[in-house]
């Protein structure tokens, strides 16, 4: 199993009451991304609930079968339209992939 994790922090203007304003939407689109892109097992999104200096404001986690399908999930249209929402509200984006047994 492939583990692909994203972190980000987000501006000022994009946060209330420590959320980010576009949670609702960037939770349905994910909910489209994880009924709609192939080999996509498992995927969480959620703002932070503990904030502190080192901590991300909204968290990513997915889970794919293959390499290929994390591959092809990174061009999906409905990835696309995700990036497309956050890109431009985020300061910072971390990530990292990982295979599990």
């Amino acid at each position: 199993m492939i583990h692909h994790v994203v972190m980000w922090r987000l501006k000022l203007e994009a946060m209330a009451d420590g959320q980010p304003l576009d949670l609702a939407e960037m939770r349905r689109l994910a909910e489209r991304m994880r009924m709609g892109v192939p080999g996509l097992l498992r995927l969480e999104l959620g703002g932070n609930q503990l904030p502190g200096a080192d901590a991300a404001d909204l968290v990513l986690y997915t889970e794919f079968d293959s390499w290929q399908a994390l591959e092809d999930y990174e061009v999906h249209p409905l990835h696309q339209r995700f990036r497309a929402l956050v890109g431009p509200l985020r300061t910072e984006r971390r990530s990292a992939d990982f295979e599990s047994q």
